[in-house]
């Protein structure tokens, strides 16, 4: 059995989407398509608009054969961390032959040979790293011009110009593709790796081209506008089956908008006002006087919006702050993070699946090499986050996020906790 994979988070599913399941079929000649999707908070530190199961019909609608859900320990970290663990997740699964991504560029050779050069560091490169690392610039823009910098050092670069290199490696896409390479060939994987041009807008544009347009201008449309104006602006924007199922989302208040939001990163600094700076240093990537800054920042914010601007620097990103915030707020230290990752990933959570192919659930419960849970009732009765089992705490945390992103509804009626617990599997 051949399937070909999608790491997403459809955030929501627009046109975009559409267009990149749509050719993922066709270059790659198989006709089903697993996905592996972020759950209810994204990879740059934000809730999701919609929930993981709202998002997992509208891919089922839209085509996907099988949803997946990524962890929250991998989703909530680096680049790096979630290209990783998406990989290996697929790796495990046995069943995936090729991964489709979109990319800036639409040149795998090229991005294939990034990933190959930041594999296989040369000491020059290092070197050169820890030179940039130490002016205070953030992690990518050191490692792109200290790759600029020995790029003698790398052959297979050499048949690409070197202002294309650096263009290349500025775009978002582009770099996440990369890590998905890295990590594609650190595993020394069978899996092949295809990428599309992304068409329409820019990962971040405010534009619209054509009915294309990002899903970040998608999320400011529905933040900024009354709900009934803001669901018939974005109608053309998306398939009309996940059009119909956030007009429903939203008619129900089971969406996220960022005020909600901000009372979630409000809540962090309530957090933060209760702690000292050793408490900070459990966590991840907080130290070297960072501890001491947040602390800081804390005490003086007025709102979540002031405190992140105030955090901001050249290394610290907003993105990079919200995931941190993120992981403050679930209380994941880094010695939970290492006992996850102990022998990670230790499971696949099924979120969906399209009626008529079970027989592919089926095929991924014969060849897993993890378990695979589809009601984590099984598992667990209850979150603990106190447990020295990875797979059990990983699944709580994954069940902690669903709890406390149901406290952002719109409608506070649907916001009972353990809904994990008692959602069946999605059968579109």
């Amino acid at each position: 059995m051949a399937l070909t994979a999608l790491i997403t988070e459809y955030n929501p599913f627009h046109n975009g989407h559409q267009y990149h399941l749509n050719q993922s079929k066709k270059i790659t000649k198989n006709d089903e398509l697993l996905v592996i999707m972020s759950g209810n908070f994204t990879q740059r530190g934000d809730a999701a608009l919609l929930d993981k199961w709202a998002r997992t019909r509208q891919a089922l609608k839209c085509g996907a054969d099988l949803v997946l859900e990524l962890p929250l320990i991998y989703n909530i970290r680096s680049a790096e961390y979630f290209a990783h663990y998406s990989v290996l997740s697929l790796e495990k699964t046995k069943l995936v032959d090729s991964i489709v991504f979109g990319s800036e560029t639409g040149n795998i050779e090229i991005l294939t040979a990034a990933a190959d050069a930041f594999v296989n560091e040369s000491s020059e490169f290092k070197a050169e790293l820890q030179k940039y690392l130490k002016t205070g610039i953030d992690f990518p823009t050191a490692r792109r011009q200290a790759l600029l910098a020995c790029i003698q050092y790398y052959p297979k670069l050499h048949k690409f110009d070197k202002n294309h290199i650096e263009k290349v490696l500025k775009a978002p896409n582009n770099i996440l593709g990369i890590e998905y390479l890295k990590s594609l060939i650190k595993l020394d994987s069978d899996i092949k790796p295809y990428t599309i041009k992304r068409t329409g807008t820019d990962y971040h544009s405010q534009n619209i081209n054509k009915n294309y347009a990002s899903a970040s201008l998608i999320r400011n449309i529905i933040n900024s506008k009354a709900r009934a104006e803001a669901v018939t602006d974005v109608r053309s924007l998306m398939p009309a089956e996940s059009w119909k199922i956030l007009k429903d989302e939203i008619k129900q208040g089971r969406y996220v908008t960022k005020k909600a939001e901000e009372k979630l990163f409000n809540k962090v600094v309530d957090q933060l006002r209760r702690l000292q700076a050793d408490d900070l240093r459990k966590y991840k990537g907080i130290k070297n006087g960072l501890e001491n800054r947040i602390i800081e920042k804390a005490a003086a914010a007025y709102n979540s919006d002031s405190f992140l601007e105030s955090l901001k620097s050249k290394n610290l990103t907003e993105s990079r702050l919200k995931r941190k915030l993120l992981q403050l707020y679930f209380e994941l230290e880094s010695e939970k993070i290492k006992l996850v990752e102990k022998n990670a990933p230790h499971y696949l959570r099924v979120l969906g699946i399209r009626k008529g192919k079970e027989y592919l659930l089926s095929q991924l419960k014969a060849k897993s090499e993890l378990e695979i849970i589809i009601n984590p009732a099984a598992e667990l009765n209850s979150v603990d986050l106190k447990t020295s089992n990875p797979l059990a705490l990983s699944l709580s945390y994954d069940l902690l996020a669903s709890d406390l992103y149901s406290l952002l509804y719109q409608n506070p009626a649907h916001s009972k906790s353990h809904r994990d617990f008692y959602q069946k599997l999605i059968k579109i």
